[in-house]
Formats: structure tokens, C-alpha cells, sequence
């Protein structure tokens, strides 16, 4: 997929190597937290450590798609543990030897305090007021905005797809060989019997391996690059010569093909309503803040206006 440039871009750079995954997606960045009392710790450096707890939080508040890759890719998630344990002992330094109690620290940590409160109040005050009911939008208005819509509702072509996967290491030419042969000839076995047999007692993504190398029914966007050409030439029913991607060696056979074609009302209403709802709820802001604050009540003075930006030159 072609989600980039969030906050936590770097994390997710390393989600197109996850070990058996064909997804691709980013993953966003927990708060830093206490374990809870009795959470198995899970990394640890010296007296700073994260708690099991925080890291079910950061899955549990991804899609399911995109928690499948995060869980698959543990060198990145390493590399996040690293980073909050070494921000938290950045952290507890700095307050241990005053730096909180200094004189102009205070003052920005105060003025940082005061603008969060300032903005959580009036964030939850604003969505007090402009409550959505609960019935919006009707079966009616949802079908109204699919047929405006329909045109932009393209699905394309989905490949349901299996895989047998062996991990390679990179660094390490001759295990990488190695692999490739005991790939190939795991492809043969797959071609010349059971595919879903050979998976399961075979290949290292353990997800897909106890459903028999079943993967999902993906569109070619978010299968790995490596693997989208091999997928795309392959019949119904076939198997793939060994394909090596970033991660490892994949074997791939196409279980079968969903055409391209337009979403239908069910599968989009969801969204619809979704979308109708933020809608509608932006409309209420508006005119909760066009009532609170008329245009006839607001005025400009220009020549005060002027002084204060000479004064900031």
C-alpha cells in the first residue's frame, strides 16, 4: 500500500521485509506508559522497562491488516522497543539530575500544559455540541450517496493466493543458496502433490502455514513488489518457481481470481455512513461557530493591526 510520510514513517519502512507477509502498511507510535501492575515485561534496560500491556495497546490500535505486518516484522519492532527505552531513560535522567525544575523549563512545560488543556476542552466541548443523531444518515441518504458515487467505487482484480515461505538471511550468501534450492525443491513437491500439506509442515510464516499456506485475497497493490509479477502470470491452480523477496524465498500458487469490478451498496455502506456522519458533524460545527460568533460581531482594527507587525521586523 502507498501510506507514507506519517509520524512513524521509519517504523514503517520495515514492514515490507515481514517475514511471510505480503502486506504492506505503516503502524503508528504509543505514548509512552508504565507497565501495568503484574504485565510480563517484554524489553528491558537496566530499571527502564515496556510492559506487555503497552505493546498489546500499540497492536490492538492498528487495522487488522496492518497488525498482521507489524507482528510479522520483528526487526522492526525491536528497533521501536530500543527507541522507547531509550526515550524513557532520556527521560528519567534528565528529571533525575533537575533539568524539570529549571526556572525556564517549568515556563515551557506550564505553557505547553496550559495549550493542551486549552485544546482538549475545547476539542471535547465542540464535539458535545455537534452530536450526530444517532438514526443519520437514513437507508435512503446511504443509497443516494452510492449512486452519486458508483463511478469512483472500483474494485480491482483480487488474487487469492497461497505461499510456502523460507526465510534467508541477506548477509549470508551461502544459507541464501541453500535456500533457493530447498525452495525449488519444495515447489516441485507442491506441484507434485498437495500444496496445502507441503505449507503446513513447511514453510516458516506460521499464520498462513496452519491454513495451508492460505494467505488472503489480495489486490496486486498490496501484494510485495517482488512477488506482483509472478502472482499476475500464474493460471488458477498453479505454482510459482521460488521468488526471492527482501525477507526470504516465497512459493506462490493463485487459488483463484476476483475480477475487477464496482463495490456494491452493502460493501460500501460502512464507509458511506462513515463518511456522511463526519459530514453532517462538520456541518454542526460550523453552524455552532457561526452562531457563537457572528460576522457582524467581528471586526478588524488594520492600523493596530500594521503596528504589531512593524514591531515583530
Amino acid at each position: 500500500m502507498k501510506r507514507r510520510k506519517s509520524s512513524s514513517a521509519a517504523f514503517a519502512q520495515g514492514l515490507r521485509a515481514a517475514a511471510g507477509v505480503l502486506l504492506v502498511s505503516s503502524v503508528g507510535v504509543a505514548a509512552a506508559q508504565a507497565p501495568a501492575q503484574g504485565s510480563p515485561v517484554v524489553a528491558r534496560m537496566g530499571e527502564v522497562t515496556v510492559g506487555q500491556d503497552e505493546v498489546e495497546k500499540l497492536l490492538q490500535a492498528l487495522p487488522e491488516a496492518e497488525r498482521a505486518a507489524v507482528k510479522a516484522d520483528r526487526a522492526s519492532l525491536d528497533g521501536w522497543l530500543r527507541q522507547r527505552l531509550l526515550s524513557e531513560a532520556l527521560l528519567r535522567d534528565a528529571r533525575a539530575k533537575g533539568w524539570a525544575d529549571r526556572p525556564e523549563v517549568k515556563a515551557k512545560v506550564d505553557a505547553a500544559m496550559r495549550e493542551v488543556a486549552a485544546r482538549i476542552v475545547t476539542a471535547s466541548y465542540l464535539e458535545s455540541v455537534s452530536q450526530v443523531p444517532a438514526g443519520f444518515p437514513s437507508e435512503t441518504e446511504v443509497q443516494a450517496a452510492y449512486e452519486q458515487g458508483k463511478a469512483n467505487f472500483n474494485l480491482p482484480a483480487a488474487y487469492r493466493v497461497a505461499q510456502i515461505y523460507l526465510a534467508a538471511p541477506e548477509s549470508d550468501a551461502a544459507t541464501v543458496a541453500k535456500l533457493r534450492d530447498e525452495a525449488g525443491e519444495l515447489a516441485r513437491q507442491a506441484r507434485a502433490g498437495d500444496f496445502a500439506a507441503v505449507a503446513r509442515a513447511n514453510s516458516q510464516d506460521k499464520l498462513s502455514a496452519e491454513r495451508g499456506g492460505e494467505v488472503d485475497t489480495l489486490p496486486l497493490a498490496r501484494i510485495l513488489p517482488e512477488l506482483r509479477d509472478a502472482v499476475a502470470k500464474l493460471k488458477v491452480g498453479e505454482v510459482s518457481e521460488p521468488v526471492q523477496a527482501q525477507a526470504g524465498f516465497h512459493v506462490v500458487k493463485l487459488l483463484g481470481v476476483q475480477p475487477a469490478r464496482t463495490a456494491t451498496l452493502d460493501e460500501m455502506k460502512p464507509q458511506l455512513r462513515a463518511a456522511l456522519r463526519q459530514q453532517r458533524q462538520q456541518q454542526l460545527v460550523q453552524a455552532y461557530l457561526a452562531q457563537l460568533a457572528p460576522a457582524t460581531q467581528l471586526s478588524i482594527d488594520a492600523a493596530a493591526l500594521d503596528a504589531a507587525l512593524k514591531k515583530t521586523n
